[in-house]
């Protein structure tokens, strides 16, 4: 993560086992900016945080920091530290364990309001499986994915991207809410819209391209 100005936009934090630790590396980072002329806090924090067997118990510590950018999820050094003999199951699911893991990482994430970021799909060669990857992870609500190759990243940019017909009817969505004069529930082509219908479709629009 890194600018143009060859400035840190901020730091990946492995192997985290609890909040302490992230807020310990943001006191070092809030020393380096100021010798280096940045403003404090500029520097952002993404957590890989399901490393250890601690940090799953740990979650619920977290609370939204200045520099807190997002959660991200990862297996390898946890299935380690567990000693589990596979990650997956014969249709490739994961298994209870890292399901788990996964989905406290997403669940502490939009708690808090930052990125919630899939973890990698290790086989970069393997595109039609990770097509599916990225598929469920924007279908289970994360906002983004690490990427272990270059050649992944065109491929989860795409994922990530709402569609022009997702783009369109969230225009439609918001248009009818701000027909309705405020009032919490409308509708459109005879369905009912509530409020997290709203939310959803403002969600897709903020992350609509730019024109």
């Amino acid at each position: 993560m890194c600018s143009s100005d060859l400035r840190p936009d901020g730091v990946v934090l492995p192997k985290v086992s609890s909040v302490r630790e992230v807020q310990e590396v943001g006191l070092q980072l809030t020393e380096l900016e100021a010798r280096s002329g940045i403003a404090k806090g500029q520097t952002r924090i993404i957590v890989i945080a399901t490393e250890t067997p601690r940090a799953l118990l740990n979650l619920n510590e977290y609370t939204t920091q200045e520099r807190l950018s997002g959660l991200t999820w990862g297996m390898e050094d946890l299935s380690a530290a567990i000693g589990a003999l596979g990650k997956t199951e014969a249709d490739g699911s994961l298994t209870p364990v890292f399901q788990l893991a996964r989905s406290l990482c997403l669940i502490t994430a939009a708690a808090l309001g930052v990125q919630a970021i899939d973890g990698v799909h290790a086989d970069f060669r393997d595109k039609d499986g990770l097509e599916r990857d990225v598929a469920r992870a924007r279908r289970d609500g994360f906002t983004a994915k690490l990427a272990i190759h270059p050649d992944q990243v065109p491929i989860i940019n795409a994922a990530f991207s709402p569609t022009e017909a997702e783009i369109e009817h969230a225009r439609r969505v918001v248009a009818a809410f701000d027909a309705a004069n405020g009032q919490g529930v409308t509708s459109l082509d005879g369905k009912m819209l509530d409020r997290p219908h709203l939310v959803l479709a403002q969600r897709v629009l903020a992350r609509a391209p730019r024109r």
